[in-house]
């Protein structure tokens, strides 16, 4: 994988944590025939803002006024933890707290760093070696470009 890591992380029956770049790109799934999500931007994640209630789109199922959401989600799941054995699926413990959105093309996905429990926020960690932000992805479990 790059260094740059993840805006999304799509979870997938078979186990597989793909990073937001396959699955936007149109990479996959079979579905978006090698074609960008139509709800990408330009074939990348889009921006997670602040959900307004006055805008349009606006919906309740994709959380509280203020919460941070991609313009992409369909609807916010509760924590990844909150569906841990759901299908007998078993996600990694370092993704249980994070928010789990469904999209538009009813995947299932989270943001690295956004949290259930404070959704208003991006929540990074500083590196110890180098002082730069990142946040702890479950390696093992990614599939790579």
């Amino acid at each position: 994988m790059s260094g740059s890591q993840p805006k999304a992380l799509f979870l997938s029956p078979d186990g597989n944590i793909y990073p937001d770049t396959m699955i936007c790109s149109g990479i996959i799934p079979a579905e978006l025939g090698g074609q960008p999500c139509p709800y990408s931007q330009a074939g990348c994640f889009p921006e997670v803002t602040h959900l307004n209630p006055d805008d349009p789109s606006y919906s309740i199922d994709k959380g509280q006024p203020g919460d941070l959401c991609p313009p992409c989600a369909k609807q916010q799941l509760a924590n990844l933890g909150h569906w841990q054995s759901h299908g007998n699926q078993k996600f990694p413990q370092e993704l249980l707290s994070l928010r789990l959105f469904k999209c538009r093309m009813w995947l299932w996905f989270v943001v690295p760093g956004l949290h259930d429990a404070n959704p208003t926020k991006i929540c990074s960690y500083a590196s110890s070696d180098d002082k730069s932000t990142y946040i702890p992805l479950p390696e093992k479990h990614l599939v790579a470009v």
